[in-house]
């Protein structure tokens, strides 16, 4: 594992000379925060909802000053290719041994919807993926302490985690007295590290889970039926295929079930074994049912965020759903390569070359995708770069404040928050601009208009190549 670790750092820093590593709207708001926690001080009042374990990240990086945006993002891709490995480690051994199987799922969980895209911006999609991976290798290997490690970090990322949590914790609490302790003590502190922080930052307990129940233009929540507007938006997160493969293996363990009950309708004793349920076949179906868990938890996993987008008004965006997805991948990537494998060598190389040759068409929109990628991502770090030049040619920071409240664009307040040095809550970006005053005006993408649109009372203190910075001071 320190290996894996050494080498996902490898091609995670590889990939910040491929993709600028700006990070986006959320991490902005994690790294203002963890600096705040730093100083002494924390406000949450605006912004995004809080996540505990990405904050207390940015806390510790940032005694690394202008480096820590940086260093965020790089966390957050190594994080995503770890996953992605472990994706692979676990289809191989699912289906026997197979690198193929394996390779399906590496190809089938970095192409899952924005997944790259979402690492790319230093999102902890990636980090919840490979904790949760990361668990069930350790239960599996014997190391139940550290199942409940991973387990309560994929809590401190999403809250749809903790029924999964909930279930280990009741598990261990039956076969772990002695730990029973360590399984309380992370009961209480989870909703504690969430909670807490909110309430001495924002003065509202739950004001995390109020902001999560306003969605973006275009979400599920939004929708006539969000619940199944949720489920649509997440099943066409999979490349399609892997839908293929999860089937073949629902289709195989079917078949299996049926094999079982045949012996006990011909008066025969299932535990032994007959021509048709042998040992192999019993294997062979052990073996089926356990490459399906992936898939099973991915589906209550989605499920999860349905019912909340349904039930509780939340956003039940693709984003949420996506760690589910990947899981249905791995599973998908297993039964593409085992189930109902052909026993004739010449039909198992023909359906070999069909399932590349299916993943291959069905992936060839989502590169289009990543082709604009690196274009997008270093138009943001840019946008980032280029601000600290329009504060500093404006005056800097200290003059501007002294001239009247920042006014900045849609989307754009953590970063101007981030850069400026002040709370969140101090960074006006959706009320239109009003003296006294300063405007911060850009484009948040190439095509987008200059936001936000001044009056005729201020005048131009700097521009820079993004950026035009407009005030009315106080007098």
């Amino acid at each position: 594992m320190a290996a894996a670790l050494l080498g996902c750092l490898a091609v995670a820093a590889l990939s910040l000379l491929v993709v600028a590593p700006a990070p986006s709207y959320d991490p902005w708001s994690w790294l203002l925060w963890g600096r705040e926690i730093a100083g002494g001080e924390l406000h949450t009042s605006e912004g995004p909802a809080f996540k505990p374990l990405p904050v207390a990240v940015c806390t510790l990086l940032s005694v690394l000053g202008p480096a820590a945006p940086l260093a965020w993002v790089l966390t957050a891709r190594v994080g995503a290719v770890l996953a992605i490995w472990l994706a692979f480690r676990l289809a191989r051994r699912l289906s026997g041994g197979s690198a193929l199987a394996g390779g399906l799922a590496a190809v089938g969980v970095a192409l899952c919807g924005a997944y790259l895209s979402y690492a790319s911006s230093g999102l902890a999609t990636g980090w919840l993926l490979a904790l949760a991976l990361g668990g069930a290798e350790a239960w599996r290997a014997g190391r139940p302490r550290l199942a409940l490690a991973c387990a309560v970090g994929c809590g401190l990322l999403q809250v749809e985690s903790w029924p999964f949590l909930a279930a280990l914790g009741m598990v261990l609490w039956r076969q772990r007295p002695g730990d029973r302790v360590l399984i309380g003590g992370a009961g209480l502190v989870l909703p504690a590290l969430w909670l807490v922080p909110e309430l001495l930052g924002s003065g509202d307990l739950l004001r995390s889970a109020a902001r999560a129940r306003i969605p973006n233009v275009g979400q599920p929540a939004l929708a006539d039926v969000p619940g199944l507007a949720s489920l649509w938006e997440a099943v066409r997160l999979p490349l399609w295929p892997l839908w293929v493969g999860v089937a073949a293996l629902a289709t195989t363990a079917l078949r299996g079930r049926v094999a079982r009950r045949r012996p006990r309708e011909h008066g025969t004793s299932p535990g032994v074994a007959t021509p048709a349920d042998g040992t192999g076949a019993r294997h062979s179906r052990q073996a089926t049912d356990t490459a399906l868990l992936p898939a099973a938890a991915g589906l209550a996993w989605i499920a999860i965020v349905a019912v909340m987008a349904q039930v509780g008004g939340f956003s039940g965006e693709p984003r949420y759903a996506l760690p589910g997805m990947a899981l249905i991948a791995v599973s998908g990537a297993v039964g593409l390569t085992t189930a109902g494998r052909p026993p004739a060598r010449p039909l198992a190389g023909l359906a070999l070359f069909a399932v590349i040759g299916l993943m291959a068409v069905s992936a060839v929109p989502r590169t289009d995708d990543l082709g604009r990628l690196p274009a997008a991502q270093a138009y943001q770090w840019e946008l980032g770069n280029d601000l600290t030049d329009a504060i500093d040619a404006a005056g800097g920071r200290d003059a501007l404040l002294r001239c009247g409240r920042p006014y900045v664009g849609p989307l754009r307040g953590p970063l101007a928050a981030y850069r400026l040095d002040v709370p969140k809550r101090a960074v006006e970006p959706d009320l239109p601009p009003a003296a006294p005053g300063v405007v911060l005006r850009s484009r948040l993408h190439p095509d987008a208009p200059v936001l936000p649109v001044a009056p005729p009372a201020f005048s131009e203190a700097a521009r820079t190549d993004r950026w035009q910075v407009l005030r009315a001071c106080r007098r």
